[in-house]
């Protein structure tokens, strides 16, 4: 059967949010000068088959600059405002069926696509945004609210690389 899926992808761990190469120094560490924002989320079209299902998705997500003062950036101080990521997926997701239990645990992965802005303030070769490839992993449960309405909370990992 056809589903449609929208989502927020709110940040309840923002330590794991960086942008590797980019960095400021703060008591003799290195932090990452960028901090996730609330503005997260997508949809997606896809298609599921007994326990497993296959998606198309897309996601928005937006990081902003860390307000700090008195640091030394790494380059130094040309971290953009925010950086901005629009990627498109294509999931394949396995539901761990219970009989008789209206959650269902799930896993899932997905490779596509990501259209990201750059995180240095004077674009490189006045190249401001770039597509590069993405790929993410997912697990969470499902609850069944109806038959046919399904509420989701999991945990993802995503990376782009090449952007």
């Amino acid at each position: 059967s056809y589903y449609v899926r929208l989502q927020y992808n709110g940040e309840f761990l923002p330590l794991f949010t960086k942008v590797d190469g980019i960095t400021y120094k703060k008591d003799k560490s290195d932090y990452s000068p960028l901090k996730p924002s609330f503005i997260a989320g997508g949809g997606a079209f896809g298609y599921k088959m007994d326990d497993i299902r296959v998606d198309v998705e897309g996601v928005y997500s937006y990081l902003n600059k860390n307000d700090v003062i008195d640091v030394t950036f790494d380059p130094a101080n040309t971290i953009a405002d925010s950086v901005t990521a629009i990627s498109g997926l294509v999931n394949v997701y396995y539901d761990i069926a219970i009989e008789d239990m209206p959650i269902t645990p799930y896993i899932g992965v997905g490779v596509g696509a990501a259209y990201i802005s750059t995180p240095l303030e004077p674009a490189v070769n006045d190249q401001k945004s770039k597509f590069g490839f993405a790929g993410q992993v997912k697990a969470g449960v499902s609850y069944d609210v109806t038959p046919e309405v399904k509420l989701y909370a999991g945990a993802r990992y995503f990376g782009s690389y090449g952007a």
